[in-house]
């Protein structure tokens, strides 16, 4: 069956807490891998998905990566959705954030689903995020009341401004090796701060990221890989009409994010 909207599949994702988010990077690299196994293509391949964040066009490239445009950033404060005091420009950019007596200095951007970047404190020291216990702070700003959808929360540090570090703590799932709208953000936050150019090298706990954000269309665009480790077949007693959200989970099983 065609995907929603005209598009070629639909792709929806779970956190482990339950929750459906709006998108997952990650998930739809390994997704467009999937199809890709399936349908046994070869070569440069692209196609359109439907997703909770509108339509993403992964691509996989002739190194076996996936590129996919994300599409463009939400920096309206409103749209992303946080209620901190918008800027002029109705932007959540550069904006104090306070946590438990301690000012944060945050952007706000939202690539689909909400996202809450911080590059350290109020006249404090560049981060040193493997210093960071997201275990502990990480909750503190997914319930912060300013965040009416709750917010993934990314913690960087900067090497360069091509080379960004970061770690994440996402909505609905906790810290985790990897996020891509998340990467997203930090290179569309970097760029609004000053702290790095448009096409940037983001390390993640479980491996880089290639970010690049383009000028010429406002568009953002994610590589990286997505390999297969093993197939399974999982058997579960299901309705027809819950056949969509298996195929996600069979396919999440039988690939493997190295990012």
């Amino acid at each position: 069956m065609p995907g929603i909207n005209g598009t070629d599949y639909t792709m929806r994702i779970f956190n482990s807490d339950g929750s459906e988010p709006e998108m997952c990077g990650n998930g739809v690299r390994c997704f467009a891998r999937f199809i890709a196994e399936l349908e046994n293509l070869q070569g440069k391949q692209s196609f359109t998905v439907h997703t909770g964040a509108g339509l993403i066009v992964p691509e996989i490239q002739d190194d076996g990566q996936v590129k996919v445009d994300m599409g463009e950033p939400i920096l309206k404060a409103s749209d992303v959705p946080t209620r901190l005091p918008a800027n002029k420009d109705q932007s959540a950019v550069k904006s104090e954030l306070n946590v438990d007596g301690i000012t944060w200095n945050v952007t706000c951007v939202s690539m689909g689903n909400p996202h809450c970047v911080t590059f350290g404190t109020k006249g404090g020291e560049n981060l040193q995020v493997d210093e960071l216990n997201l275990a502990e702070i990480g909750p503190k700003f997914e319930h912060h009341e300013v965040f009416p959808a709750r917010t993934n929360t990314e913690f960087v540090q900067v090497f360069s401004p091509s080379h960004v570090k970061m770690r994440v703590w996402e909505r609905g799932a906790g810290a985790t090796l990897a996020c891509g709208t998340g990467a997203c953000a930090v290179v569309v936050a970097a760029v609004l701060e000053g702290h790095a150019g448009r096409n940037c090298t983001v390390d993640l706990p479980g491996g880089p990221l290639q970010i690049e954000w383009r000028e010429q269309d406002n568009h953002v665009y994610m590589t990286g890989p997505a390999e297969v480790i093993h197939h399974k077949v999982v058997k579960v007693q299901a309705r027809k009409e819950d056949v969509e959200i298996l195929g996600c989970l069979a396919f999440s099983l039988s690939v493997h994010i190295s990012d």
